[in-house]
């Protein structure tokens, strides 16, 4: 029976998980600076997880058996290791509701994302609903937008709406850009799905109808170095994120691509996200790989971890 996109990220493995290289997990140092996680994942609390939870770097297998062992494991791995703000979104099912969960939890470290798609498998959430949700003090961001999943350009007619709402609201949209796991649009889910919709270029028709748009790049548009760049040249109300590269990219060449972005001036308009779907643990090996890499000064350190998220989410 084919595998589909959801059961191949819980089992771990694929093709990057062949190309990394295992290495052990980081103990937390006993006094780590604050880190802002601006890229997890959430999953109902009642979300059973059928198949063993393993790490695709490490091998190591999870005890996580639903999606609120999944919760209580993600929170203290945040705490083990300083992370003072965390922005989450749901990964599946009820979305919203299982971002809100982890707020009701620690509303002091949490900011909720709205997950938004619009397809059948994930159809758009409704406005009033997020205007209640933002009301209440409930919703900081909209995203993960993940429209590459639907087949879709950012500047679909689809999600004016809700980009109207975000400049409306003043709260910044967090786009999935970049590729996807293998055989996603091989998924029932996401048949629609194309690699090209991730290029950073497709941002550019939204930005320019909704001029006072904050957009996070997520995955910092990995492969798409050149067109990344080419957006954050160009638009100043544009950052992005590490989530997922930071730790499931082979190490030479996650350091070659955030190099590349740091030499060429956007130390300031990157932010640390991890993007640990299944994998608590991949809050520390994200964490190790910012941490690790030789080229960057400390003071660039902090502004990925801590101070660019700061600005960006206004966080005061």
């Amino acid at each position: 029976m084919q595998s589909g996109r959801r059961d191949f990220l819980k089992l771990g493995g694929g093709t990057l998980a062949m190309l990394a290289l295992p290495q052990p997990l980081m103990a937390a140092p006993a006094a780590n600076p604050p880190i802002i996680d601006v890229h997890l994942h959430a999953y109902p609390a009642s979300m059973r997880f059928e198949n063993p939870i393993v790490n695709p770097i490490t091998g190591a297998k999870s005890p996580i058996k639903t999606g609120a062992d999944h919760l209580t494991a993600c929170l203290a791995e945040m705490k083990r290791l300083n992370v003072v703000r965390g922005v989450v979104s749901g990964g599946d099912g009820d979305r919203l509701q299982a971002a809100v969960d982890w707020y009701d939890r620690d509303a002091g470290r949490i900011l909720v994302g709205a997950g938004i798609r619009g397809s059948a498998d994930t159809p758009l959430p409704p406005l009033e609903e997020l205007r209640k949700l933002h009301a209440q003090g409930k919703l900081q961001v909209l995203g993960e937008l993940t429209s590459q999943y639907a087949g879709l350009p950012l500047s679909d007619p689809q999600y004016d709406p809700y980009l109207s709402l975000a400049e409306e609201l003043d709260i910044p949209v967090a786009l999935h850009t970049g590729t996807m796991p293998e055989g996603t649009t091989f998924d029932p889910c996401c048949r629609t799905a194309r690699a090209r919709f991730g290029n950073p270029e497709y941002v550019e028709e939204a930005l320019n109808k909704h001029p006072k748009l904050r957009l996070n790049l997520m995955h910092c548009g990995w492969p798409y170095l050149e067109d990344t760049m080419a957006m954050l040249m160009l638009y100043p109300n544009v950052y992005a994120d590490t989530g997922a590269i930071d730790w499931l990219l082979p190490r030479p060449a996650f350091n070659d691509y955030l190099k590349a972005l740091v030499d060429a001036g956007f130390g300031k308009r990157i932010m640390f996200g991890t993007d640990q779907m299944y994998w608590p643990d991949a809050i520390g090996l994200a964490v190790d790989r910012i941490k690790s890499a030789p080229f960057l000064t400390e003071d660039q350190r902090r502004d990925i971890f801590y101070n660019n998220a700061v600005r960006f989410y206004k966080l005061g």
